[in-house]
C-alpha cells in the first residue's frame, strides 16, 4: 500500500461510499473502484464489504485503518514542512468541535486565519465529547476544541472556563436573588442535556458534586432544543453559557451558586507531532480566547 493509496483508503472510509470518496479525491468513480480493487488484489484480501447503500470495512480493514491514518497525517505533516520552509503556507486542518462551540467561537477564528492562510483547508467535524476524544486518539482529526477532563487521554491546551448556568422560564421566582442555589432543582422538573447516549458529563458532575436529584422530563443534546422547553415551562436546566448566547426572550439564565464550570480546550494527540498547520491554527485560537465575550457580537 503506498502513500497514493493510503489517502484513497482512510478516505472511503471515512465517507463509507466510494462514488463520495471519489468526488473528493477528484476521481471517477470507476477509477476509483479500479484502484480499490487493484489494490485489494496486491494485497490479497479485502479492505471493505460492498453494499447498495455503500461499504463498511472488514476486520482486516479496521486493523489497518489506524495505521493508515497515521501514516497520512505523516504525509501531510511532510509536505506542510516542505512547503514551509518554502515560505509557502499549505496544508489541511480536521477539527473535531461540539456544537456550541462550533456555532459561537469557531467563526471568527476561523475567519482569521483564513485571511493569512487561505491556501490551508479546514474540515470540520461536530461530534460528542467522547466521539471527539475517540478520533483525537485514532487521528480522525488533528484536534478538538472541546471541553476538556482530567482522565483525557491525549495532550491539551486550556483556554478559558465557560460557567455552567441555570436556565428557567421567565416568570421562575428568584426570591431577590441574582443566583440560583443548585440545590432549588432538588427533584424540580428537569430538562437534561444529554450526549448521544450518556448525559453531558460536565452536567453530571455538577449533579454529583452538589448531591441533587434531577426529576428528569426529557432529554436533548441540541441546546435551542432545551432553552425552548425551559421556555415553555416544561421544566429548568443547567447548561454551559455559551449554549445561552442564543437568544431566547421568555428565559432568565442565571448564575450557580455555588459556581461551577467547563474548561474549553485544545485537546490533540500530540504536539510534537502536530503538522506545521495545525500548530498555527492553534496559536490563532489561543489569541481568540483571550475575549470569550467578542464571540456573542
Amino acid at each position: 500500500m503506498d502513500s497514493a493509496f493510503t489517502k484513497v483508503f482512510v478516505e472511503i472510509a471515512s465517507c463509507c461510499n466510494i462514488t463520495k470518496a471519489a468526488e473528493n479525491l477528484g476521481y471517477s468513480q470507476s477509477g476509483l473502484s479500479h484502484t480499490l480493487n487493484r489494490a485489494e488484489d496486491e494485497l490479497g484480501f479485502k479492505l471493505f464489504y460492498r453494499a447498495k447503500s455503500g461499504v463498511t470495512l472488514t476486520p482486516e480493514g479496521e486493523m489497518l485503518l489506524p495505521i493508515a491514518k497515521e501514516l497520512e497525517m505523516g504525509m501531510e505533516k511532510l509536505y506542510e514542512t516542505i512547503s514551509s520552509i518554502q515560505g509557502i503556507s499549505k496544508g489541511r486542518i480536521t477539527i473535531g468541535t461540539i456544537q456550541s462551540i462550533s456555532i459561537h467561537v469557531l467563526s471568527p477564528i476561523l475567519k482569521a486565519f483564513e485571511s493569512d492562510y487561505p491556501q490551508i483547508k479546514i474540515d470540520l467535524k461536530e461530534g460528542t465529547l467522547q466521539e471527539i476524544h475517540d478520533w483525537i486518539l485514532d487521528h480522525t482529526v488533528d484536534l478538538g476544541l472541546t471541553s476538556i477532563q482530567k482522565d483525557d487521554e491525549f495532550e491539551s491546551i486550556p483556554l478559558y472556563d465557560d460557567p455552567m448556568m441555570a436556565v428557567v422560564p421567565m416568570d421562575y421566582d428568584l426570591n431577590g436573588k441574582d443566583f440560583i442555589d443548585v440545590t432549588d432543582f432538588d427533584n424540580k422538573p428537569f430538562i437534561m442535556p444529554s450526549m448521544e447516549k450518556d448525559n453531558d458529563i460536565d452536567l453530571d458532575r455538577v449533579i454529583k458534586n452538589s448531591g441533587i436529584n434531577v426529576n428528569v422530563k426529557c432529554t436533548s443534546k441540541d441546546d435551542t432544543a432545551i432553552m425552548s422547553m425551559v421556555e415553555y415551562g416544561l421544566g429548568v436546566s443547567i447548561i454551559p453559557e455559551l449554549y445561552t448566547l442564543r437568544h431566547f426572550q421568555n428565559i432568565q439564565v442565571v448564575p450557580l451558586n455555588p459556581p461551577y464550570k467547563r474548561n474549553i480546550g485544545i485537546g490533540l494527540y500530540s504536539f510534537s507531532g502536530a503538522s506545521p498547520a495545525t500548530l498555527k491554527f492553534i496559536e490563532y485560537a489561543k489569541d481568540m480566547f483571550t475575549d470569550k465575550y467578542k464571540f456573542s457580537k
